[in-house]
């Protein structure tokens, strides 16, 4: 499926605001609210919309410490099942990636407090396979945002003629 520029649109307007009516959507963009809902359905169903959420204060939620672990496995099928099946289980940790280079993942965690953070962290250096880890607190949030602006997000390749080949 390729996104056209209503389509761009009305992501960018629901990366602003999820709860935006089909209605008011259709009037900033000049279409029906039936028009936005089949086209939402579509981006739904297609998958370039995942779900909606709400954006909550990680302080007022008593989690206020953010860190980022670095964390080094070895290379077992089993030791990376464990490991995978730990993060997903843990709601302390809001983001796992699989990387290159020396680490094996980087986590994003928020905890209530060091202590939380260092009980956290001694389940995790338990599993089977986990060789060490590196965390960094984060002293200061400067950004912390979710994909927003789709469209101005997306590199915009050119043409040899220098025309954007971007919907």
């Amino acid at each position: 499926m390729t996104l056209d520029d209503i389509d761009w649109k009305i992501l960018d307007l629901l990366c602003e605001d999820g709860r935006l009516s089909h209605t008011a959507i259709g009037k900033k963009i000049d279409l029906t609210g039936p028009a936005i809902y089949a086209r939402i359905q579509r981006l739904e169903r297609e998958g370039f919309i995942e779900g909606y959420t709400a954006r909550v204060n990680a302080d007022r939620m008593g989690r206020g410490l953010a860190a980022f672990v670095r964390v080094v496995i070895q290379e077992s099928v089993e030791a990376v099942q464990r490991f995978e099946e730990f993060v997903l289980q843990e709601p302390q940790i809001l983001e796992c990636h699989d990387v290159s280079g020396e680490d094996s993942y980087i986590l994003k965690v928020r905890t209530a407090s060091p202590q939380t953070l260092r009980a956290l962290l001694a389940q995790m250096r338990c599993l089977p396979g986990v060789t060490h880890s590196v965390t960094s607190i984060a002293l200061a949030t400067i950004k912390e945002e979710s994909l927003r602006g789709p469209r101005t997000a997306v590199t915009q390749e050119v043409d040899g003629a220098g025309k954007s080949i971007l919907p």
